[in-house]
Order: C-alpha cells, then sequence, then structure tokens
C-alpha cells in the first residue's frame, strides 16, 4: 500500500522438523535447515542442524553448523558445533571450529 514493492523485504527462513514424537531408523539427507526434536538411529546430512533439548540422535551426524541443545551419541563431522547448556555428546568429535555456549555435560572419546 504505501511502497512500490508489496513483497516483505525479508523471506521466512525455510526449514524442515522432525517432531518430538517421531521416531526414524534410517538416512536422512536435507537440502535446508533441519530441526530436530525426536529420535534418529541413523545418519543425517544436513546444511544446517539444530537439534533441540528432546532430541535423542544415535548414529552419524555430518553437517556444516551443528547445534546441539539435545543428545548425540555417535559422531559429527562439520565445520561448526555449538554446544548449549543442556546438549549431551558421547562420540567422536571432527570439526573446523567449536564453540561452547556457557559449560556442558559433554564427553569426546
Amino acid at each position: 500500500m504505501f511502497g512500490k514493492n508489496s513483497a516483505s523485504p525479508v523471506a521466512p527462513l525455510n526449514y524442515s522438523q522432525i517432531n518430538e514424537d517421531v521416531r526414524i531408523r534410517g538416512t536422512i539427507t536435507v537440502s535446508e535447515p533441519l530441526v530436530v526434536a525426536g529420535q534418529l538411529d541413523g545418519e543425517i546430512n544436513a546444511d544446517t542442524l539444530h537439534i533441540a533439548s528432546t532430541a535423542i540422535i544415535t548414529g552419524e551426524v555430518a553437517a556444516k553448523s551443528v547445534t546441539i541443545d539435545g543428545r548425540v551419541l555417535g559422531s559429527i563431522v562439520a565445520d561448526k558445533v555449538y554446544l548449549s547448556a543442556t546438549a549431551h555428546f558421547e562420540g567422536q568429535l571432527h570439526l573446523a571450529d567449536y564453540s561452547d555456549r556457557k559449560c556442558c555435560p559433554a564427553s569426546n572419546r
């Protein structure tokens, strides 16, 4: 109404989500950001991955950027990994950059 362009100046962020009540066995590959709140036994390949506090991942994670609020039991290959205070990680970590938000109960074996 007030401008020549009626489109929003900021496009909404598109992302995929696995809800708390979902359990998957297998491999997930996505090209857009992924939020996991459920359980996965297998592999995740994503550009950007957020593992919510309710999530449990058992297997391998490969992504450019991973934010962990939940549990990961397995290996992570990433450029950047962010661990929150609620994160729990057990496994192998292969990364280019590491950030520990405050302090978290994580172990790297």
